[in-house]
């Protein structure tokens, strides 16, 4: 249960260091307090703390390494402000060392396809969590459908870009309502 817990749960988190477990993901709430409580568990577990609402951007991550607040990190590219954020999250850590994951936030076929490809840089230890886009949508508004192989991959491109683009049709069809804007003086 991602930030169920608090400092007086240390314990329960030092018991689970026998089990070897590869993370525990982001067991504090982000309350202003996080990577500074995080960095004061992580001293007394050995399991890798692995930070995820707390890591908004490079420059919270970073303070999450200054402090030891983790060992691992997870970057949701939605969350951290797109791409280039993500790619500057995922160098950071490859400077210290820490590995890191790709999580996924309901990404349509399109930015399921550009989570894939983020995944394979270097220092992407851990299986990214990339689901097919039926799994969330009916219709995706990106084609073609993100599909996962029967060993759980997705097939990433084999040229610069994605395959997926916006479906103009679908598009047309699910759009409620039309707005434009002008920036003043144009």
């Amino acid at each position: 249960c991602n930030a169920a817990y608090t400092l007086a749960d240390a314990e329960l988190f030092r018991a689970l260091d026998r089990h070897r477990l590869a993370m525990i993901e982001q067991p504090l709430a982000d309350d202003g307090l996080s990577l500074v409580h995080h960095a004061e568990l992580q001293k007394r577990i050995e399991t890798p703390i692995c930070i995820d609402e707390s890591g908004h951007s490079l420059a919270h991550v970073q303070a999450a390494i200054q402090l030891g607040a983790c060992r691992v990190v997870n970057i949701k590219m939605a969350r951290v402000g797109g791409l280039a954020a993500s790619r500057d999250i995922q160098a950071l850590c490859a400077a210290h060392g820490i590995p890191c994951w790709v999580g996924g936030m309901l990404e349509s076929a399109i930015g399921g396809a550009i989570c894939a490809e983020l995944a394979t840089l270097p220092n992407f230890t851990y299986a990214a969590d990339i689901f097919p886009s039926s799994y969330f949508y009916r219709n995706d508004l990106g084609k073609p459908e993100l599909v996962l192989s029967g060993r759980g991959e997705v097939a990433t491109s084999r040229v610069p870009g994605i395959a997926q683009e916006p479906d103009p049709e679908l598009l047309e069809r699910w759009t409620v309502a039309h707005a434009s804007f002008r920036a003043e003086g144009r």
